[in-house]
């Protein structure tokens, strides 16, 4: 289970939305983990990702720069990234692969591609985790588009109010699109949100919305 499961979305927009999370196993290899996840951060950094992390001390965005999180990195963490393309999370993978660094790696992304990723890697899933999608009273939850952007935060730091008070102010021209997205991945600390992905959703709101 990840807590990026669960991202919403059209097949076009997903497509545009690929994320990788490393980790150590608690108690088994956690000892001396550290030099093995600074080396996975350095491999998703050579690919461009639009975003990274650790999981607890924060995001190229809310800490202010990537090395910046390379700096707080402990041992017995998660290390994230976000990326816009399969290219570039096949090499990724490929680069993890030979580092053969013992680390548990799970992507996420629309099943297909990720399927793709893999085989163009050489890699064989271990383990396939599908969401069922949400349940319950429905009714309460707020319209498409802002889950759509709330959900790539997992842990849901992203409020609905900050989304829809931003695509107001890019409605507004008080804002842009790009600033916006920029705005909403400081709230995700562990860094798993895709601002260039909440940018373009933003868009699509703000020119929905009146005036």
């Amino acid at each position: 289970m990840t807590h990026t499961l669960h991202r919403q979305g059209s097949e076009a927009s997903l497509a545009g939305d690929f994320t990788i999370l490393a980790m150590p196993s608690s108690g088994l290899n956690s000892a001396g983990s550290l030099p093995k996840l600074k080396k996975a951060l350095d491999i998703f950094l050579k690919y461009d990702p639009v975003n990274i992390g650790d999981s607890k001390g924060g995001s190229r965005f809310s800490l202010g720069g990537d090395e910046a999180v390379q700096n707080i990195l402990v041992e017995n963490e998660l290390v994230h990234a976000v990326y816009r393309t399969e290219e570039q999370l096949v090499k990724v993978l490929i680069d993890l692969k030979e580092a053969d660094l013992g680390l548990s790696v799970t992507v996420g992304g629309l099943i297909g591609s990720l399927e793709s990723c893999c085989s163009r890697a050489s890699l064989t899933p271990h383990t396939i985790v599908q969401s069922l999608g949400v349940m319950g009273k429905k009714e309460k939850l707020p319209d498409t588009p802002v889950l759509e952007v709330a959900t790539m935060c997992g842990h849901h730091l992203v409020s609905f109010d900050l989304i829809t008070s931003l695509a107001r102010r890019v409605g507004k021209g008080k804002l842009t699109a790009e600033e916006a997205g920029r705005k909403l991945a400081k709230c995700c600390i562990c860094g798993i949100f895709n601002p260039a992905r909440a940018a373009e959703i933003i868009s699509e709101i703000a020119e929905k919305s009146p005036s």
